[in-house]
């Protein structure tokens, strides 16, 4: 202890852990109605129906020839056999994400956590390998994989016994994550291999980030300045 320095990432790390408070139970909440649900179901339902009101909202009328047209499209697209064939995926690159996985993450449905892929002998990896090269050859994406675990995280400073109070939290499978990173290789190699990347767009890619952009938009407005041109901004 004496040794760690504010630097160091342990202190941090028992800085976190000395000030988490650790899990509490989430209890009896009130609906709407001034009813309480008190068991798990009843909560579970609860949260549910508060995060629906929340998201529920008047639409807009719809062009339905529109939409109509936009799934044809899209239904032809999907339905046309692929070009490229997608490298297979090989025992090294799956046994260099596991070993990259964090396991202080928690399980899916599945109960499988971090920790145990990471114990996964190399027979078992080799049929994690021979099923995600399946799912690559079939355009299969297994449903299990895409259900969730969902659990309410209250929001600090907000009452308790309020559904309002809770944010929802979707634990998905480990071996689904996995799976996922193998497909963003996949498709960012084919993306940018492709130049279907504009060099504009600095979101979900690497080595780009908020800092650079803004940087840019102050090069734009000095520039006009200088000029004497009017600027204008999108942001979307």
């Amino acid at each position: 202890m004496e040794e760690i320095r504010p630097s160091h990432k342990a202190f941090w790390k028992i800085t976190k852990a000395l000030k988490t408070e650790g899990y509490t139970p989430i209890p009896p909440l009130k609906r709407p109605d001034g009813t309480t649900a008190l068991d798990d179901a009843e909560v579970a339902e609860c949260i549910a129906d508060s995060i629906e009101t929340q998201c529920s909202h008047v639409s807009p009328p719809h062009d339905i020839a529109h939409i109509n047209s936009i799934e044809e499209q899209v239904l032809q697209k999907t339905s046309l056999e692929p070009k490229d064939d997608l490298t297979p995926v090989s025992l090294s690159e799956v046994q260099l994400l596991v070993k990259s996985l964090k396991t202080r993450k928690a399980p899916g449905l599945d109960g499988v956590s971090n920790k145990a892929i990471k114990c996964f002998s190399q027979p078992l990896l080799s049929l994690l390998v021979a099923i995600f090269n399946a799912c690559l050859q079939n355009c299969y994406f297994p449903s299990v994989w895409k259900e969730a675990e969902v659990i309410g995280i209250h929001k600090p400073g907000k009452p308790r016994d309020l559904p309002a109070s809770y944010r929802p939290i979707s634990l998905l499978s480990g071996l689904a994550k996995l799976f996922e990173r193998v497909l963003k290789t996949r498709l960012s190699n084919h993306l940018f291999g492709k130049g279907l990347i504009i060099d504009e767009q600095f979101g979900f890619r690497p080595v780009h980030s908020c800092p650079q952009q803004v940087l840019r938009l102050v090069e734009y407005v000095m520039e006009s300045f200088k000029t004497k041109q009017k600027n204008r901004s999108c942001l979307l």
